[in-house]
């Protein structure tokens, strides 16, 4: 009987990362929804919508200081845009990559109308 010309496999092969399946953006979606809401769930932070991408997690809130409790858990960088009326407050962050998902880009948004107050902290956040 013939030696096969096969070696026999002694474990998973494991690819280099450009070299790896691409994730459907269904799993991309879905991904970054469980772990934002297992940031949600641990940290009790306020996020009445919440809307996954396979891209971004955009967390949408009913008012702008709930964004304070976003910026101190995650922190990141503020920017406003619209006017002169009522803006759009957006606090640009991310969950950190783990050894099992890569990181979760999340854009956490709130309106804001002309005389409202803002907190110090959210201010200070706001790009430059």
């Amino acid at each position: 009987m013939a030696a096969s010309s096969q070696t026999p496999s002694t474990g998973p092969t494991v690819l280099p990362l450009h070299q790896t399946p691409a994730v459907s953006a269904f799993a991309r979606t879905r991904d970054n929804s469980d772990a934002v809401q297992v940031l949600i769930d641990r940290t009790g932070l306020p996020a009445p919508t919440m809307v996954s991408q396979p891209e971004v997690v955009h967390v949408m809130l009913a008012d702008v200081d709930d964004m304070a409790p976003w910026l101190a858990e995650l922190d990141g960088h503020v920017d406003v845009t619209g006017g002169p009326t009522v803006w759009t407050w957006t606090l640009r962050t991310e969950l950190a990559a783990t050894r099992r998902r890569a990181a979760v880009p999340v854009e956490v948004h709130a309106l804001t109308v002309a005389g409202q107050e803002i907190l110090p902290s959210l201010r200070s956040a706001v790009a430059a």
